[in-house]
């Protein structure tokens, strides 16, 4: 290639390479990179933004629930004061040193906002949202909620619990002006990091436990099976009602236990009237079961579903169930059976 064609060509490069980069600038929510050329500077403001955090909505929630936290930001953004660096020596340097001030007060702005939700204290709950971004906000302005979802444990207790919000963007730190009336500026941002408290509360509530299941049950029977339920929660209920659920083999016209009230740590022995079918197989069965109760708001409530292990017993053979009464039996037989010979006996004479 000649020298005089790459002298056609370099020109058509650039170009293309400089309206390629303005477009990136236009479209990109980046912050400019640090210029820093000039070597007048007139004033310097001091300040810096200042985000708070809140929670938008009810902070109370279940154990067990799943949620979404929508945390609102502020910018507090302070000014403090601002200081002469260099005195404008004309009108031109007067009109440059005048926009560099009002540029300057964009100190508070806080550009290209990103938010981490984390849990730092081992609260039982599951953060499920990553890095999340914030936007921009100048000095006084309110963001759009960002939404972080959360799991709160099943076995979560009652409580107040904080995470972390670690928040990181970017101001202006310092600004430049030159060159009225084709004014030129340089500009020189700032990385900060700001770490902020979100707090929730998880609720009290009761919860149960099976302690205990006792039930007699052969195919065919009818029998009586009791569940003991305890209150391993932190909340009394009150109006409880034990419930089951079967399914084959077995039936129940009695599927409601009444138990009342149970603080924590309290427990109940609920019975329930249940069939077993005769062609059941031997085996332990799960019945499902669930409390139903009101808690200390009076809101209804129902337990999660817990499974009680019913064992179906072979069934006993006649000759068991007789026993030693057998002998009893043949006695008897043998008796009935002389008495009759006896009499009829009396009867040919």
């Amino acid at each position: 290639m000649s020298v005089m064609t790459m002298k056609k060509i370099l020109p058509v490069f650039f170009t293309l390479v400089l309206v390629f980069a303005a477009h990136t600038h236009a479209t990109s929510e980046s912050v400019p990179s640090n210029i820093w050329e000039f070597t007048t500077d007139y004033y310097d403001v001091i300040g810096e933004p200042g985000l708070s955090a809140s929670l938008v909505g009810d902070n109370e929630y279940n154990a067990g629930d799943k949620a979404t936290l929508f945390i609102q930001l502020m910018n507090d953004g302070l000014v403090f004061g601002f200081r002469t660096e260099n005195t404008p020596s004309n009108a031109d340097e007067t009109i440059d040193a005048q926009t560099e001030l009002d540029k300057e007060y964009d100190v508070t702005t806080a550009l290209n906002i990103r938010g981490t939700l984390e849990n730092v204290h081992g609260a039982p709950v599951k953060v499920l949202s990553g890095v999340l971004q914030g936007g921009s906000l100048r000095e006084g302005e309110v963001s759009t909620p960002m939404e972080f979802d959360i799991e709160i444990f099943n076995n979560a207790l009652s409580g107040t619990y904080q995470f972390a919000l670690n928040l990181t963007y970017q101001y202006q730190y310092d600004v430049k002006v030159d060159g009225y009336p084709d004014q030129e500026y340089d500009y020189w941002y700032v990385t900060r990091n700001q770490t902020l408290p979100v707090t929730i509360i998880v609720k009290p509530r009761a919860s149960f436990s099976i302690e205990n299941v006792t039930a007699h049950s052969r195919p065919g029977d009818q029998t009586v099976l009791s569940i003991t339920y305890k209150n391993v929660g932190d909340e009394t209920a009150q109006d409880a009602v034990g419930r089951i659920s079967v399914v084959d083999p077995f039936s129940t016209t009695d599927d409601q236990a009444y138990i009342g009230t149970l603080a924590p740590g309290d427990s109940f022995q609920a019975k329930y009237r249940i069939k077993v079918d005769g062609n059941a197989l031997p085996k332990t069965y799960g019945i499902n079961t669930e409390v139903k109760y009101r808690d200390e708001r009076g809101d209804i409530q129902i337990s999660d579903v817990m499974k009680a292990p019913v064992p179906v017993y072979e069934d006993i053979p006649f000759s068991e169930k007789m026993g030693n009464n057998v002998y009893l039996v043949v006695i008897v037989i043998v008796g009935v059976l002389g008495l009759y010979y006896y009499k009829r006996r009396s009867r040919t004479k």
